[in-house]
């Protein structure tokens, strides 16, 4: 993510176009979220056929039924509610320490673009504590171990919803410290999500755990090799090297992107030419633009620099 990189405020989630940058921007929490109108209404359908389901008594799994080797039990409509809750509560099993704070953030802001799409039965009135939770840094206390892999982030999440809840601990930002969630949310007006039918399961279906680690680590090492190119750039020029071997023709001769992209960048960082021209263009390296440093150096008379140098992008 480039440091310079803007992004809007509030951020519109509408669980199509979010990107690992733009999660990773969110963690830091100078940034409010909200739905898009699609999502919005699609979000409104989508519980409208959940309300259907219940209003008929129509045998659905994890809306009137338990829940595994239970999926035959049929839940009465007075316990509907409970099932839900009862959900979250058993599976809040994880341990080990809390995430940081801005990984919550993630985690949250991830849950709720899922969500967004309008898939799930999630209510509007549930999304919209979700949403509030989020913006105020209202973040659930999430132990850092209990994920059971590509079956599903099932601890993570339902820590996640407990807090929403009003039940375990939760990030006061006021005091730095995690509290009693219920005590939490009232001192910063925010109600407690009261679950409905299907709820609960749509709290925690989902990979969102795995996939906020992800994107952080995708995001941080794409920051990372911008970073090795600026001082790949900065070494070629301080130990008096040729750029020469950045030319775009030589790289173009083999088919690895991220060693155009590299040599680009680095092309780039030692001209005056920012052109936004394609990594593979094979548009010779014009000398007359570098730097009064480099032309300094009498470079013409070199064969070649060192391995460590000439063959950075590779």
């Amino acid at each position: 993510m480039s440091h310079s990189q803007q992004f809007p405020n509030p951020f519109i989630l509408d669980g199509e176009t979010l990107t690992p940058e733009a999660l990773y921007h969110l963690s830091f929490g100078t940034t409010t979220i909200d739905l898009s109108p699609d999502s919005w209404q699609k979000v409104a359908a989508s519980r409208k056929t959940i309300d259907s389901i219940v209003a008929q008594n129509i045998p659905v799994y994890g809306i009137n039924t338990g829940f595994g080797n239970f999926a035959n039990v049929s839940i009465p409509p007075e316990k509907i509610d409970e099932l839900q809750r009862r959900l979250i509560v058993s599976h809040s099993a994880g341990v080990g320490q809390p995430l940081s704070v801005e990984r919550t953030r993630m985690l949250l802001a991830l849950r709720i673009n899922v969500l967004a799409r309008g898939r799930s039965g999630i209510r509007c009135e549930t999304l919209k504590i979700m949403l509030t939770a989020f913006n105020k840094s209202l973040l659930s206390y999430v132990p850092e171990q209990g994920t059971v892999g590509a079956s599903g982030d099932l601890a993570p999440l339902a820590h996640l919803a407990l807090g929403l809840l009003g039940m375990g601990k939760m990030w006061n930002p006021t005091s730095g410290t995690y509290e009693d969630a219920a005590k939490v949310l009232r001192e910063h007006d925010c109600e407690p999500i009261e679950l409905k039918a299907k709820e609960g399961l749509a709290m925690i279906n989902g990979t969102q755990f795995m996939g906020a680690f992800a994107s952080e680590a995708v995001t941080r090492a794409a920051m990372l090799a911008k970073q090795a190119d600026i001082i790949g750039a900065l070494t070629l020029e301080c130990l008096q090297g040729t750029p020469r071997a950045m030319d775009a023709r030589i790289h173009e001769a083999r088919p690895h992107p991220g060693q155009n992209i590299s040599a680009k960048r680095i092309r780039d960082l030692l001209t005056s030419n920012n052109s936004e021209q394609k990594p593979s263009s094979v548009t010779p390296m014009n000398f007359d633009d570098c730097s009064e440093l480099f032309k300094s150096h009498g470079y013409q008379g070199r064969i070649q620099d060192p391995y460590t140098l000439r063959c950075i992008p590779q």
